[in-house]
């Protein structure tokens, strides 16, 4: 809000003051009055112009030359038209004057014709003084006395003088007598005296009309005069607009500075008031944030804590759990041994039942504890999609065998091809799943189906696994994939579970890049639907359709050590009825580490009050002990690279079988039995581990042969799919070399290997090239050593 009250404030002083502002800028007055001022000047020098040319008409009296001094007044007459309107605008007398200026042009150029006529006239009458001249000339031939004669500055006198003297002229002409006695003297005599009479009467006609030139040429003048009078009134108006006119621009300048000033100023005192007034509202607000923040931080670190606090409550809970499962599943399995009558093998069958329905719980309590901190990690291996699918559901229908349900299996053939995914997590939702169809399916059948999708140029796994079982109420459907959620319908009270299967299922899914979807009519069925992204791989994997044989220890003895006695008790019993000698420690700091080595295995727990499993492993690798270590763990166990890098030959996760225990114990007992193989002395790899499994050198060599040569095979399918950029392959690749290479503990081929295994798609290829070549070299390096090994073992051929 003070961002906005601001910014408007600005905006509206921003606008009057540009409106101020171009008030002040404004030249309006200014500009007319230059325009008035420059067309009088126009005005000036265009009746200079007609002057010019009324004077050259009156010197030449041609008639052109006076049309021409009247077209120009005429332009002048209509430029005048054209300065009217500017003067009409603010001084009503500036008109009149130009309108006075009009008449008298007007009455110029007729005073310059009259003139110009009167000057052509006396003209003419310069002919009349020649004739009278003449005429006087024969008067004095002829004897008689002229005025001229008798004063020769005649034309000079006054006319009284002039009177004068002709009368005097006339006396002495009729005096002088007549010496020839001619008549025709006086008849000359009367002819000139009328002529004479006739010239001067047109003489004094002439003369009149002199005066009337001049008469006119004043007239002449006087209009120039009132000309230039009026032309420099209306100048001195022009000069007095001009000078009001930038006087009142002045005032009007100062009064909008003025009055931008004031706005400016306002707008200041005003911003400053709302900057302060809003900076004491933000600074209330701010501290308020900052309060509400200390106290989300506090309410956050309670939740992290409390999840924390749950996370280890779960883990240690079910860490504890899984020991006295352990011994109830143990010894259970050991009384059903012991020849129980039926009632009392039903009576273990729901023992057994509820032992594994409590490890199921504390399994799913520890994925879902994981999966709310985000700590599963996905496994990218290939596998059969098709077989992981048609195995679980067999197993499920196995175990529902009493129920009235047949099971319906369709799978396209494409998912018989091997793809890239987590086949661990997805064997855990396809369980939940197809669990939840046969616990809530009595009659009817449960159909599975898997098809391939297409979506965004990808291929997706479509598995939609349908049940004829009681449905799901619609309001409740959105709910199940709550976790502790059930349907919660009056039929369904009799159904086991505790609601955390399908929440587990839907986030494993969306941790996968997957969707999980449901579909139900209540008393018709369900229909659940999963897609997850796939991606195929040219990896051959073979079905393992052989079971391994358990074999039963021949004589061994072992050391247990774990801090339960129940645990060493159960492993102990089993062992017995196995023929396996046993010697158990609750505490390793009791054990005399000189005895180790009179034992075939140990078996330690990881979890101990004062030593780790993994610090017993490591003190028994320093005292040079070579026979296998097999790990005992309460924790869920996601991959078992972890313990097998370690060190140990096996791990069991509790609650584990006693099938579970002679399986890793037939391990030693092969170790134990073919103690005739020779290991090698080569510090780059061992048979130990390979050799528990053969019978014989010969057996061990062709194992070595055959290791040598798909090593060779997949070296060059590793350089071909660097070729193509194609990572996925050259993890595939190096996920399958490396459980041999493991067993061979050629470590540091280990090494690269695992680097290949979880290469990112964005590893430039010439670090992906460099990591290949320097495995090429380890591998040459191990042939080498392998067939020194084998060259001084020869095979007995008889």
């Amino acid at each position: 809000m003070s961002y906005v009250a601001l910014g408007m404030l600005a905006s509206l002083a921003a606008f009057f003051i540009y409106n101020e502002f171009k008030s002040y800028a404004s030249s309006k007055n200014q500009d007319q009055s230059n325009e008035k001022l420059l067309k009088t000047n126009r005005l000036l020098t265009q009746l200079y112009d007609a002057e010019n040319l009324s004077k050259l008409a009156l010197q030449t009296k041609k008639p052109q030359d006076l049309k021409s001094y009247a077209q120009k007044v005429d332009s002048i007459t209509q430029f005048i038209d054209s300065l009217k309107p500017l003067a009409q605008k603010n001084y009503s007398s500036q008109s009149s004057k130009l309108d006075s200026v009009q008449e008298l042009l007007s009455q110029k150029v007729f005073n310059n014709a009259e003139l110009r006529k009167l000057k052509v006239r006396n003209e003419n009458n310069t002919s009349l003084d020649s004739v009278l001249k003449a005429l006087h000339a024969m008067e004095v031939d002829m004897g008689r006395i002229t005025p001229e004669t008798f004063a020769p500055n005649f034309d000079k006198l006054s006319p009284e003088a002039k009177e004068s003297i002709r009368k005097s002229v006339a006396i002495l002409n009729k005096n002088i007598p007549n010496t020839d006695g001619n008549s025709d003297a006086n008849n000359i005599d009367s002819i000139l005296e009328v002529s004479k009479a006739i010239l001067n009467k047109a003489i004094t006609e002439t003369a009149t009309a002199e005066r009337t030139v001049l008469q006119k040429e004043l007239e002449i003048y006087r209009t120039d005069l009132e000309l230039s009078q009026k032309l420099r009134d209306i100048l001195s108006d022009f000069e007095q607009e001009m000078a009001q006119n930038t006087y009142l621009d002045a005032l009007q300048q100062e009064e909008a500075l003025k009055k931008s000033t004031r706005l400016a100023g306002g707008a200041v005192i005003l911003g400053l008031i709302i900057v302060i007034v809003f900076t004491f509202m933000i600074s209330k607000d701010y501290w308020k944030v900052q309060e509400y923040r200390e106290r989300l931080e506090r309410a956050k670190k309670y939740s992290e804590s409390l999840l924390k606090s749950r996370e280890q409550l779960i883990s240690t809970v079910s860490h504890d759990l899984r020991t006295p499962l352990n011994t109830i599943s143990g010894y259970s399995d050991l009384i059903g041994q012991s020849g129980l009558n039926s009632e009392q093998s039903n009576y273990i069958k729901k023992i057994r039942s509820s032992s594994d329905y409590v490890e199921k719980l504390v399994n799913d309590l520890l994925d879902f504890s994981k999966l709310e901190a985000g700590k599963i990690q996905l496994d990218k291996v290939p596998f059969l999609l098709s077989q992981l699918i048609e195995d679980t559901a067999i197993d499920f229908e196995e175990m529902q065998s009493k129920k009235r349900v047949s099971l319906q299996l369709e799978i396209v053939e494409d998912l018989k091809n091997p793809i890239i995914n987590d086949p661990f997590r997805i064997r855990q939702i396809l369980s939940n799943i197809i669990g939840n169809a046969f616990k809530f399916t009595d009659e009817g059948h449960i159909k599975v189906s898997a098809t391939v999708v297409e979506k965004s140029k990808c291929k997706w796994a479509k598995i939609e696994v349908e049940d004829t079982g009681i449905g799901i109420p619609a309001e409740k459907q959105e709910a199940i994939f709550q976790e502790f959620t059930q349907a919660g319908t009056s039929t369904q009270k009799k159904r086991v579970g505790y609601g955390l299967g399908l929440t587990i299922s839907k986030k494993l899914t969306e941790l996968l890049g997957g969707t999980l979807r449901l579909s139900s009519k209540m008393n018709k069925g369900s229909i659940f639907t999963v897609e997850i992204p796939i991606e195929f791989s040219n990896i051959e994997i073979k079905e393992d359709v052989s079971k391994t044989p358990i074999l039963k220890p021949d004589e061994l003895s072992i050391l247990v050590i774990d801090d339960d006695q129940n645990i060493l008790g159960l492993i102990s019993e089993v062992c017995k009825l196995n023929d396996v000698k046993t010697t158990t420690f609750t505490n390793f700091d009791d054990f005399q580490i000189s005895k180790l080595h009179g034992f075939d295995a140990i078996i330690t727990d990881i979890e101990m009050p004062t030593i780790d499993g993994f610090s017993i492993l490591e003190q028994a690798n320093s005292t040079g002990y070579t026979n296998p270590v097999i790990a005992m763990t309460g924790q869920q166990i996601g991959n078992k690279s972890e313990y097998l890098d370690a060190g140990f030959t096996d791990v069991l996760q509790k609650p584990f079988s006693a099938k579970n225990l002679l399986k890793a114990l037939s391990f030693v007992s092969n170790t134990h039995s073919n103690q005739d193989i020779p290991d090698t002395i080569s510090s780059m790899f061992t048979i130990r581990n390979i050799s528990a499994f053969l019978d014989s050198f010969e057996s061990v060599k062709e194992v070595l042969q055959v290791f040598l040569d798909n090593s060779i095979k997949n070296m060059e399918l590793l350089f071909a799919t660097i070729a193509n950029q194609d990572y996925t392959d050259i993890r595939a690749i190096s996920h399958k070399m490396l459980p041999m290479f493991r067993q061979l503990e050629v470590h540091d081929a280990i090494q690269l290997l695992e680097v290949l295994e979880n290469i990112s798609d964005d590893v430039e290829g010439e670090k992906v090239f460099e990591v290949l070549s320097q495995l090429r070299i380890e591998l040459n390096k191990l042939d080498v050593e392998i067939q020194k090994y084998l060259a001084k073992h020869p095979i007995d051929i008889d």
